[in-house]
């Protein structure tokens, strides 16, 4: 599962760029930063480019990836042969 290493929508406030800012701009649409602020990281990569951007750290600074043997069950359980 993906995880933000960090509360992403305080570290853009730190950056000058808060929630509205951000909409107003168009620079994040509203249902990126809603996930953001629900910490789904089910964002485009197109977002997370423009919030890598914005706070100058790679992906991996931003997301982590952390092993969950149900999920990997659950996503496999009709893959096998």
């Amino acid at each position: 599962m993906l995880r933000y290493r960090f509360n992403v929508a305080d570290a853009l406030e730190r950056a000058g760029m808060n929630m509205y800012q951000a909409k107003k701009s168009g620079v994040l649409s509203q249902n990126t930063l809603n996930k953001i602020k629900n910490e789904d990281t089910s964002i485009q990569l197109d977002s997370l480019n423009k919030i890598c951007m914005i706070l100058d750290m790679q992906p991996k600074d931003i997301i982590e990836y952390v092993h969950d043997e149900k999920e990997k069950e659950d996503t496999l359980k009709n893959f096998k042969k």
